[in-house]
C-alpha cells in the first residue's frame, strides 16, 4: 500500500504532467458545463447515498477501527468510478485499535426495563453476559474537575481517589460481582481519562481505582449521562498489554437516579449488560482519503475541498461530519458527470483523525509542503445539515465571486446565493476545532459559507443520536449544498487569474474594525493602528473603542453589530459620523468607552504617517477620530495620524452624517501586537512621556 501511495502521489502532483488541450469555457450563466451541473444536481443528486454508504454499510468511522479502514477503500474505489485519480495517504497510526458490537443492557430486579447507555470508545466490554447487584461508590473523586485541573483541584482528586480505594478495601465482598454507580457527570470521554497528557489528572489518578475495583471482583462501572445532550466519545490505550478491562458504563439520568434510589432505600437492584467493544493489535495505520480532478491548463494551481471522514463511535456520524464530506463527494460527481474540465485541479480530501486533534489534516500538510503555497482556496464543511445561502470573501475576491455565484442565484428561492464582503482577518495560529485552521496556519486561504438550518447541532454532535435518520429531514440543504459546493469550486477553478491571498489574511499588527449604518447590511471597514509610531494616541483610541471591557474579549469589541437570527442581543451605538472639512469625524458616545477618556490628548504629528490620501485615520482628540476622503497636508501639523483604511475604502463616501457607530474591534496579530499594552499603568506611562 506505501508503494501505491507513492507512486499515486508522484503521478498526481507531477509538474511535468502530460496535459489534455481543453479551453474551460468563462463561468456564467450560459456556461453549458454550469447548467448541466444545475441540472443533475435538481434531479439526480445523490448526495444521501454517499451518506448512506459511510454511515450505514461501514458504521462508526471512529480512527482505528476496521469500519474506518473499509469505509476508506470504498471511498476511494467510489472516486475512481468518477474517473478521478485516488489514493489513500497515510495519516497516522495507533498502538492499539478499536472495534464495537453491538450494547444491550436491562434492569432484571426488582423489576424488568431495558436501559438506555453508551460506552466511550477505547474502553472495555463486559466478558459476554454478564448480571449482578448494584452498590454505590460513596467517595467522589469524579465530581472533581479532570481536564486542564487547577493544582487544588489536583489534591482533591488525589484526596477522593485514595478514600475511594480505601472504601472498596473496607468493604469486603460487597463490591464482587456488582455493578458500582459512580459519581459526576458523564462528560463523554472515559472514566480513565481521554489521553495520557499530564494536564488531564483523570489519566494517571483514576486508573488505581479502576484496578482496584477489578480486582475486587466489580462487573464495571455505571455514571449518570444528561440525555440531552448524550455525550460518547473516546478514551485512550497506550499498548496492547495495557488494555483496560474495566466497562465504563453511562447511563441515562432517568434512569441512573431511579436505580440510586432504590439502591438507597435498601432494595435489591439487578442489572445485566453485554456490551461487545473489542480491541484489535497495533499498530493500525489510518490514511485520508485523496483524490484529484486534474486540471487542464494550470495543474499545479489547486482547489482544496475537505470534510472529516471519521467519527466517534458511540454512533454513526451521519451528521458530524457526513452532512460535511457527503456534498464534498457529490460536488465532485457532479462536476465530472456534467463533463466538467475545469483549468485548474480540484481536490477533495476526506480527513482522518480530525476527532483526534486535527491529525489528518496537518499530516497532508507536513507531507506535501511543496503544494501549500499553490492551494488558492479551501473550502471545508463541518458542522450542521444545512443549506448554503452565500460566501462571505474578503474584497479582493468579491467581483471574481459575484460572477461564480450568479449562475446560482435563482436555483433554490428558498436558498438564494448571496456574496458578501468580508474584512482581512487574522488566520489560526493553532489547531483549532475543525480542519480549515490547519490550512489557515499555513496561510491557505479558506472560503466561508453562509448557511442556514434549524436543526440542534448540539443534538448530534458526539452523541448516541448522531446517525443517518437524523439527516433525511434535510435531505433537501444536503443536495442544495452539494450543487452550490459544485458550482463555486467549477467556477474558481475556471477563472482567468487564480484568486489573490492579498486582502484574505492580516499581517502582523494592530488593526481597527468598523461597523456603521443599521440594519442587516451595516457598511464595514478596516484600518492599521500605527502603535508604533504613535504608541500614546494608539492607546488613547484602543482604550477609547475598548472601554471598561477586557480587551479581545466577548465584550471587548466596543459594541456589538445589528442583532438578527443567530446573533447577540443588539446593543446601543458606540457613536455617530459627522462629515465635514473633507473629513468623515467620529465621536464616540458610549458611556463605557467615555469613562477611560482623558481630558487632553498631546496630538504631535506622526512622521512615519502623513496625510496624503484618503482613508487615513487620525485623532482630532481624546475621543474623537476622524477618517480623510481626501489628500490634507494641512493636518499633518494639526492632528496626529495613527493609521490607513485597508479595506473598504469605496465604502468611506458611502457614510451619511448622523450614522451609528455600531462597533468598533480592535484586532491584534502576531506576538508584538499582543504586547502592546493599553492598561491604565501602561497608559499613563505613555501620557507622562508625551508619546
Amino acid at each position: 500500500m506505501k508503494k501505491r501511495a507513492l507512486l499515486f502521489l508522484a503521478a498526481v502532483f507531477t509538474l511535468a504532467a502530460t496535459l489534455v488541450s481543453f479551453q474551460a469555457p468563462v463561468q456564467s450563466s450560459d456556461d453549458p458545463i454550469v447548467r448541466k451541473i444545475i441540472e443533475i444536481g435538481r434531479t439526480n443528486n445523490q448526495v444521501m447515498t454517499w451518506n448512506d454508504y459511510a454511515s450505514n454499510r461501514f458504521g462508526a468511522r471512529e480512527t482505528g477501527t476496521n469500519a474506518y479502514n473499509d469505509a476508506a477503500e470504498w471511498a476511494v474505489w467510489q472516486f475512481r468510478q468518477w474517473g478521478l485519480e485516488a489514493e489513500l495517504d497515510e495519516a497516522g497510526e495507533l498502538p492499539v485499535g478499536f472495534n464495537r458490537g453491538p450494547w444491550f443492557g436491562r434492569m432484571i430486579k426488582p423489576n424488568e426495563k431495558a436501559l438506555w447507555f453508551g460506552t466511550p470508545s477505547f474502553t472495555a466490554g463486559t466478558k459476554g453476559v454478564q448480571r449482578g447487584h448494584v452498590v454505590i461508590l460513596k467517595a467522589d473523586p469524579f465530581s472533581i474537575p479532570g481536564r486542564n485541573p487547577k493544582p487544588e483541584d489536583v489534591e482533591k482528586k488525589k484526596a477522593a481517589v485514595e478514600a475511594a480505594i480505601a472504601e472498596v478495601r473496607a468493604a469486603g465482598d460487597a463490591f464482587k460481582g456488582a455493578w458500582v454507580l459512580i459519581g459526576g457527570e458523564n462528560s463523554g470521554f472515559a472514566r480513565d481519562g481521554r489521553r495520557a497528557t499530564a494536564d488531564y489528572s483523570d489519566s494517571t489518578l483514576i486508573p488505581p481505582l479502576s484496578r482496584m475495583l477489578d480486582e475486587a471482583g466489580a462487573l464495571g462501572t455505571i455514571q449518570l449521562s444528561k440525555t440531552e445532550p448524550f455525550r460518547i466519545m473516546d478514551g485512550h490505550v497506550t499498548s496492547w498489554d495495557k488494555l483496560p478491562v474495566l466497562p465504563d458504563i453511562k447511563l441515562a439520568e432517568p434512569q441512573f437516579k431511579e436505580i440510586k434510589a432504590l439502591v438507597e432505600k435498601g432494595e435489591k437492584v439487578e442489572l445485566e449488560f453485554d456490551i461487545r467493544n473489542w480491541f484489535k493489535m497495533g499498530p493500525v495505520k489510518y490514511h485520508n482519503v485523496v483524490a484529484m480532478l486534474r486540471g487542464t491548463t494550470y495543474p499545479d494551481e489547486y482547489i482544496v475541498i475537505g470534510g472529516h471522514f471519521d467519527c466517534f463511535s458511540g454512533a454513526t456520524g451521519a451528521v458530524d461530519d457526513g452532512s460535511g464530506f457527503a456534498p464534498g463527494m457529490e460536488a465532485l460527481r457532479l462536476i465530472t458527470a456534467a463533463g466538467g474540465r475545469p483549468k485548474r485541479s480540484i481536490i477533495i480530501i476526506l480527513f482522518a483523525a480530525e476527532e483526534s486533534g486535527l491529525v489528518g489534516s496537518q499530516a497532508w500538510l507536513r507531507r506535501h509542503p511543496h503544494l501549500q503555497n499553490k492551494i488558492f482556496m479551501m473550502i471545508n464543511r463541518d458542522g450542521s445539515p444545512s443549506a448554503i445561502t452565500g460566501a462571505a470573501v474578503p474584497e479582493t475576491w468579491y467581483a471574481d465571486f459575484q460572477k461564480i455565484g450568479a449562475p446560482l442565484s435563482n436555483v433554490n428561492p428558498k436558498w438564494p446565493f448571496k456574496v458578501e464582503r468580508t474584512l482581512p482577518r487574522a488566520h489560526a495560529t493553532s489547531a483549532g476545532g475543525t480542519d480549515s485552521s490547519s490550512f489557515e496556519m499555513k496561510g491557505i486561504p479558506t472560503l466561508g459559507f453562509r448557511t442556514q438550518t434549524n436543526y440542534n447541532y448540539q443534538h448530534a454532535w458526539h452523541t448516541l443520536a448522531d446517525t443517518y435518520q437524523e439527516l433525511v429531514p434535510y435531505t433537501e440543504h444536503q443536495q442544495h449544498s452539494a450543487l452550490v459546493t459544485a458550482v463555486v469550486a467549477y467556477g474558481a477553478a475556471n477563472l482567468e487569474k487564480t484568486l489573490p491571498r492579498d486582502g484574505v489574511y492580516l499581517n502582523d499588527g494592530i488593526y481597527a474594525a468598523f461597523t456603521v449604518g443599521a440594519g442587516d447590511a451595516p457598511k464595514q471597514f478596516m484600518t492599521t493602528i500605527d502603535y508604533l509610531g504613535a504608541p500614546l494616541q494608539a492607546a488613547n483610541f484602543i482604550r477609547i473603542v475598548e472601554g471598561k471591557t477586557p480587551a479581545g474579549g466577548p465584550q471587548g469589541m466596543g459594541g456589538r453589530g445589528p442583532g438578527g437570527p443567530g446573533r447577540r442581543p443588539e446593543i446601543p451605538p458606540i457613536g455617530t459620523i459627522e462629515i465635514a472639512d473633507r473629513m468623515i469625524k467620529g465621536l464616540i458616545v458610549s458611556d463605557a468607552q467615555k469613562s477611560v477618556a482623558v481630558a487632553s490628548l498631546p496630538l504631535s504629528p506622526n512622521a512615519g504617517l502623513k496625510h496624503d490620501g484618503a482613508g487615513v485615520l487620525g485623532l482630532s482628540g481624546p475621543n474623537a477620530f476622524y477618517l480623510t476622503l481626501q489628500k490634507n497636508a494641512g493636518l499633518d501639523a494639526k492632528f496626529t495620524a495613527i493609521g490607513r483604511t485597508i479595506a473598504g475604502m469605496d465604502l468611506l463616501a458611502q457614510l451619511k452624517k448622523g450614522e451609528p457607530i455600531r462597533a468598533i474591534r480592535i484586532v491584534r496579530v502576531g506576538q508584538a501586537a499582543r504586547d502592546f499594552k493599553t492598561d491604565e499603568e501602561a497608559f499613563q506611562k505613555l501620557l507622562k512621556a508625551g508619546k
